[in-house]
């Protein structure tokens, strides 16, 4: 007895100290993306959970009913991606999935109808990237596909035609993320190459031609991550320097050192660096900074610590505390936040505390 009582007590030590030395025991997260005015969030276990606006059925529960608490959706979800209505989905198995709004052939299926359930694309999947109205697919050989509107080029096949169904575009690619009408992707070799719209220049190739480009044109080396937003990038080089590319100048310029992560909004950006510190920038008018105002912010502040993860939407944000409590601070009239109203909030507010999640 006395054994057990002292094995018991060193789980329970361990424990304790897993919530505070390994945050990633205590939260039942894995992953989520805010997107234009609905959220997605998919659990450890592989339920998928969704809050906000569902008007095209991007929620893929057959309905076109929106909820301001979280619901569940899904299950044996292995990856997801939101774009601005529609939602991507890989399973478990490898495949990909698409439902919401089809106008330009975002889901890949074949057609440009919108869907309310998930419907069947493409097999070994390995990544996917909603954009504002076209999708990007890795799969599991490292080559990537694209699909749906393409009208700046954003697909980068060469083409200013929208297709509704998945084409090749490059092989060897590590990662990809899509902004506003635009592509950025990293390949293997951490070379970073962008496409699309560019009237910002956020492509960031700083030739000083702002024109579309309709293939891939490399703008960096050393990247090891990138974000695209609506109109700006936001770009993690290897030695963990944060570069910004937007219309008031000309390629990327560095922004910060000792940078973690990061998440390119609208108009907005979140930052977390390596101690786990929260820092956002730009506008602020519905308070998706979280800072407690609705100040346009033209440098980073501060505005939280402790922090695992964060998704900047299209006017709100999504944040994950390495305790495993998870927040939303920003616009909220769809209920994207989850908290059960539809108010917007300056600050964080908990979502998984007396919610669903």
């Amino acid at each position: 007895m006395k054994k057990h009582k002292y094995l018991l007590g060193i789980l329970t030590v361990l424990i304790v100290m897993g919530c505070s030395v390994f945050p990633m025991l205590c939260t039942d997260i894995k992953e989520f993306d805010a997107s234009v005015d609905f959220s997605i969030v998919l659990k450890k276990d592989g339920t998928l959970w969704v809050m906000g606006n569902n008007a095209a059925g991007q929620f893929g529960d057959g309905s076109t009913e929106g909820c301001a608490k979280p619901r569940q959706v899904m299950s044996d979800v292995e990856s997801v991606s939101a774009g601005s209505w529609h939602t991507m989905i890989i399973k478990e198995d490898g495949t990909l999935w698409g439902t919401g709004n089809n106008n330009n052939g975002q889901l890949g299926d074949g057609t440009t109808v919108n869907k309310n359930s998930p419907i069947l694309i493409m097999s070994d999947v390995k990544s996917v990237s909603a954009g504002y109205g076209h999708t990007m697919i890795i799969k599991e050989d490292g080559t990537l596909w694209g699909t749906g509107g393409n009208y700046w080029g954003q697909l980068g096949d060469g083409t200013r035609v929208d297709k509704n169904r998945p084409v090749q575009i490059m092989s060897d690619v590590k990662l990809v993320s899509t902004g506003s009408d635009y592509t950025m992707i990293i390949k293997n070799d951490g070379t970073l190459w962008g496409t699309g719209y560019n009237t910002d220049d956020q492509l960031g190739v700083g030739d000083g031609i702002t024109d579309m480009r309709i293939t891939p044109i490399q703008v960096m080396t050393d990247v090891k991550s990138v974000s695209a937003g609506g109109w700006h990038t936001m770009i993690i080089k290897d030695d963990s320097t944060l570069w910004g590319t937007d219309r008031s100048y000309l390629g990327a310029r560095q922004v910060m050192t000792n940078v973690k992560s990061v998440s390119a909004g609208r108009y907005f950006t979140m930052i977390i660096k390596n101690d786990g510190t929260l820092w956002g920038t730009g506008v602020n008018y519905s308070g998706q900074i979280g800072d407690g105002t609705t100040e346009y912010k033209t440098i980073p502040i501060q505005v939280l610590t402790d922090i695992q993860a964060v998704s900047a939407g299209f006017s709100h944000t999504l944040i994950l505390n390495n305790d495993g409590s998870f927040w939303g601070t920003g616009e909220n009239r769809y209920g994207q936040l989850g908290d059960g109203t539809y108010i917007d909030k300056i600050s964080p507010v908990q979502i998984n505390g007396d919610q669903n999640l």
